[in-house]
């Protein structure tokens, strides 16, 4: 019989071992460093209910390349699992076979139990309150905010979640003020300001607007913008956002649309256009965003600096998922005296004004492969 203290020690031993080499656990998305202007705080469930708590906001923050590994590594280590635990069948006659019968629905069993453990766990992470890490600034005149969020106007939004509710979340992952971007529907921050003037988290006025092969989030403005007959082609996309930026519209492309549907060339067109973007997301956590190779985030970046413009990270929440995986941090000394309106003025003046370092980009930490070798370990790699 194997000594049981052998698996307790081996768990000490990582422990320690991991002491030695202490990773942040967020990082500057463009230096891939430690942010000094932030640090991320766990609230005392979320540490007692780990490794739960850690993999569902992983999950929360991963590309559709990562939930289907986490399925695919789920399944496997569940078979690994049994056929480890599996007794060896004897041979034998009629009695044998019903033995044999008798594991084989057994295991039907365990199989539909670990299918709705698996599933009550998604349930759990995706849809249900649980306790998620909020980012605090280090400095009181550093501002956390989100630019790309949404209500239950949106067509894709949850139905229920309005202004109250995205602002109740934003306030639990540390967010100061977050931009109410609903698709082509404008206003829903103003009746938060009406139900709380002087409230935290501020809720900002925006829209995404929908348009040929790609999403713009409009920031700061006060009625909705119609994306048609903007939305037909990509030279009738170039007129709106030219007449936008003509009206000083704070303009922001999104992800994953702008870089799936469009080459270079037109991003360098997008970039131009009448002086072009405010700035470029180059994190959001849905899963089709993040699929965006760690090259491609680096062209973009490329772009903003050549540009001396900002980059933001985007919740883009549409009221599923629970955990926040990426916040903005800018310094905005006096924003705590601003009145909401005050603030989403002074916010991005600073932006449209403070170039390409206006902003740092703060998200969870995560390893990105860049090799199909280094896809299909993703999910173990970033679970360890």
């Amino acid at each position: 019989m194997r000594p049981r203290w052998r698996l307790p020690a081996a768990l000490s031993a990582c422990v320690v071992v991991a002491q030695l080499w202490p990773l942040s656990p967020v990082v500057d998305v463009v230096t891939w460093k430690p942010p000094a202007s932030a640090r991320l705080v766990y609230p005392f469930w979320h540490v007692v209910l780990a490794p739960l708590t850690l993999l569902a906001d992983w999950l929360n923050g991963g590309s559709t390349r990562d939930l289907i590994g986490f399925g695919v590594w789920a399944a496997v280590a569940y078979v690994l699992v049994r056929l480890a635990v599996r007794r060896p069948a004897s041979t034998g006659g009629e009695e044998e076979g019903h033995r044999g019968w008798a594991r084989a629905a057994r295991e039907a069993v365990y199989a539909a139990l670990f299918v709705a453990a698996l599933a009550a766990f998604l349930a759990w992470g995706y849809w249900l309150p649980r306790p998620i890490p909020r980012l605090v600034a280090t400095d009181p005149a550093d501002l956390i905010f989100d630019p790309h969020s949404h209500t239950a106007l949106s067509h894709d939004g949850r139905p229920g979640f309005g202004p109250a509710q995205n602002a109740a979340w934003h306030r639990r992952a540390g967010f100061d003020a977050a931009f109410v971007t609903d698709h082509n529907v404008c206003c829903a921050a103003r009746s938060w300001w009406l139900e709380a003037p002087h409230g935290r988290p501020a809720l900002l006025q925006g829209e995404e607007i929908s348009l040929s092969g790609i999403h713009v989030l409009a920031l700061g403005i006060g009625a909705v913008i119609p994306n048609h007959p903007y939305d037909g082609s990509w030279d009738s996309t170039g007129v709106l956002i030219r007449r936008l930026h003509a009206d000083s519209v704070f303009m922001v492309p999104t992800l994953p649309e702008d870089w799936r549907h469009h080459t270079g060339r037109e991003w360098g067109q997008l970039s131009g256009w009448g002086g072009g973007m405010g700035g470029f997301e180059i994190w959001t956590t849905m899963p089709r965003a993040m699929q965006l190779s760690p090259a491609a985030r680096r062209t973009i970046v490329g772009w903003a600096r050549l540009l001396g413009r900002p980059v933001f990270g985007s919740t883009d929440m549409h009221g599923y998922g629970y955990t926040a995986s990426v916040w903005n941090v800018t310094r905005l000394p006096g924003w705590r005296e601003m009145d909401d309106s005050t603030l989403e003025a002074g916010l991005l003046a600073h932006l449209e004004t403070g170039g390409a370092d206006a902003n740092e980009v703060v998200a969870l930490r995560r390893w990105l492969p860049r090799t199909r070798l280094g896809a299909a370990l993703d999910v173990p790699v970033n679970a360890g």
